[in-house]
């Protein structure tokens, strides 16, 4: 598994990085890895606070690299992200979630 979850990575990162960029345009993002290795995962740094989102690998399944951002968006998960400030985000293909799933 360990090639194709780096296949992966390098492809869906893109356009959440792209998202996140978007909807928070002066922050800091950075990326990192989770202890279970099941999600990508961003700490979005602005001058108001720090948001921590975590999409878990099953949003990548049978998906397609151009449907990211548009899932993104119908979970509204920057809008969640603010409302939701004190916890982890975590968007798995349900919606949004807070905390660990």
């Amino acid at each position: 598994m360990g090639a194709s979850k780096k296949v992966r990575d390098s492809e869906f990162t893109k356009p959440i990085l792209e998202y996140i960029s978007e909807h928070f345009p002066n922050a800091n993002i950075e990326e990192w890895e989770h202890e279970k290795k099941e999600s990508l995962n961003f700490n979005i740094h602005d001058e108001n606070a720090t948001y921590v989102l975590r999409i878990m690998d099953e949003c990548f399944i049978n998906q397609q690299v151009i449907d990211i951002k548009p899932m993104l968006e119908s979970f509204n998960v920057a809008q969640v992200v603010r409302d939701i400030r004190d916890f982890p985000i975590v968007v798995t293909n349900s919606g949004c979630i807070f905390g660990s799933p």
